[in-house]
């Protein structure tokens, strides 16, 4: 695989890439351009926002990285092998003095810079028409929008969660303008000041931003679910749950049936997809480097699969709890490998035909009701309308259950079953001081015998990923996380 290793000197510079993407607008070549001759037109602003997207594709953000970061170091999903399988994300085997593999941290800033450049420029053009300026005002919005995931997704990643310290800990490097590399260089603020900029950001975004569906983009509905979240994360259950039940009741999103979930995993711009990302082969994603990865090493037929990931023998043991679960569907053993390992077959490629091709899915409305059941249950909304927004994702899943009366190890059962392979597992345990257990008698379970602690808290140094080495010889003012070599 390619190793793009990138840093944040790289993207703190005034020229930068705008690359257009299939399916937002005509193929367009890409062009290096200076951020302040970018958009002399509208056309180019839009050419600017879809932009915006491009580098949160590739395999080191949510192409493979982020995903792998909330179910891997979790207990959802493992390598089927220790030699192949990200075993250093599932180990916590990551060295920062020796590693830059994982360094999520400039890829977040590549695409922090284009926001910027954006948000700068974009006002300077001259426009006539309410249609015009509605259509900068969604560009700008989306901008906003995207850098409040970015800087969201770096508090999470390198700073520790938010109860544990009431945010005390570091977070990201704030930056909102251009800046020259030597003007940039600024030291971390914490996680509660991240945090800040998240919701600013957001606040910003939301009322410019169209409530039409846009698929492939950051709309208001999807701005406002992430909202939602980064509430979630930091404890603001009542903000939560107030976000997350204005998607729920006002947006055009629905949940899709217990008929067609299986199938809802192959199609572009369902129903229940606030955000996805594009990924064509047109859409400057090749066959090595971007999002094929993680479904090519889940993936278990294809003779050119890489099949070293599989999911653990809990989560499977847990989806098969109670029989006439949809998602148990997709838990496969058909495989050229081991017949006794279950693999996971839940992305089955865009339109079925390629399992290397799967537009991630950042947001969707099974979310929303996640949100406001334990939004609901741990604020002031109450037990009632948790147990509805439980139940209903409860029984899409499997329409023979019983109602349940909510309470938190339900909800995070239920987000562990509906999650797998997107993200989340890993972040919600350390988001509530809970606890990831990997036993090696858990099946083929190998952290244990390969260094890991069996249980992992947020006492574990580790739970946060380093500063690399390399990122701290060009950006020496940068903070590294506690444990790590400085």
């Amino acid at each position: 695989m390619k190793k793009y290793i990138l840093n944040i000197i790289v993207v703190l510079v005034v020229i930068f890439s705008f690359y257009s993407c299939e399916s937002f607008l005509d193929t367009k070549p890409t062009n290096v351009v200076v951020s302040e001759t970018a958009m002399r037109t509208l056309y180019d602003a839009g050419i600017a926002a879809n932009g915006l997207y491009v580098d949160m594709k590739w395999y080191d953000y949510y192409g493979t990285y982020m995903q792998l970061m909330g179910d891997e170091r979790g207990d959802n999903i493992q390598p089927r092998t220790m030699s192949s399988g990200w075993t250093q994300i599932y180990t916590l085997g990551y060295d920062s003095e020796s590693n830059t593999y994982f360094n999520m941290w400039a890829k977040c800033y590549e695409t922090i810079m284009r926001c910027n450049t954006l948000l700068e420029n974009i006002d300077k053009l001259t426009l006539t028409s309410s249609a015009d300026k509605a259509i900068r005002d969604d560009y700008k919005g989306q901008a906003y929008a995207v850098r409040a995931l970015n800087y969201f997704d770096l508090a999470r990643l390198y700073g520790y969660p938010y109860a544990k310290d009431n945010g005390a800990s570091l977070g990201a490097v704030i930056i909102t303008k251009v800046s020259s590399a030597s003007e940039a260089k600024l030291p971390r603020s914490t996680v509660a000041k991240t945090y800040e900029q998240v919701f600013a950001d957001l606040t910003a975004a939301l009322p410019l931003l169209s409530k039409s569906k846009n698929t492939g983009h950051f709309n208001y509905w999807a701005a406002k679910l992430l909202q939602a979240r980064a509430y979630l994360y930091k404890g603001d259950w009542n903000n939560a749950y107030n976000a997350a039940i204005e998607v729920i009741d006002y947006s055009p999103y629905s949940l899709v049936s217990n008929a067609d979930y299986i199938n809802y995993w192959k199609q572009e711009g369902a129903s229940e997809t606030l955000l996805e990302l594009f990924v064509t082969t047109q859409s400057t994603i090749d066959d090595d480097g971007g999002y094929v990865s993680m479904c090519h090493n889940l993936w278990h037929g294809d003779v050119s699969a890489g099949a070293s990931l599989i999911p653990t023998v809990s989560w499977v043991d847990l989806i098969k709890s109670e029989p006439g679960d949809v998602r148990a569907q997709f838990v496969r053993y058909d495989s050229k490998y081991e017949i006794s390992k279950a693999w996971l077959a839940k992305f089955p490629g865009n339109n079925g035909t390629n399992f290397r091709l799967n537009n991630p899915r950042l947001l969707r409305l099974a979310e929303a009701y996640l949100i406001a059941a334990e939004g609901a249950l741990k604020g002031t909304a109450g037990i009632a309308k948790a147990s509805t927004y439980l139940n209903a994702i409860r029984k899409r899943a499997n329409p023979s259950v019983s109602d349940v009366t909510a309470t938190d190890d339900l909800i995070q059962i239920e987000r562990r079953k509906e999650f797998i392979g997107e993200g989340h597992r890993f972040f919600d345990q350390m988001r509530l001081g809970k606890s990831i257990t990997r036993k090696d008698s858990d099946g083929y379970n190998f952290a244990v015998s390969a260094g890991c602690p069996e249980t992992l808290t947020w006492n574990n140094y580790q739970i946060v990923l380093p500063i690399s080495h390399t990122e701290r010889q060009i950006y020496p003012t940068l903070q590294q996380n506690p444990g790590y070599t400085e």
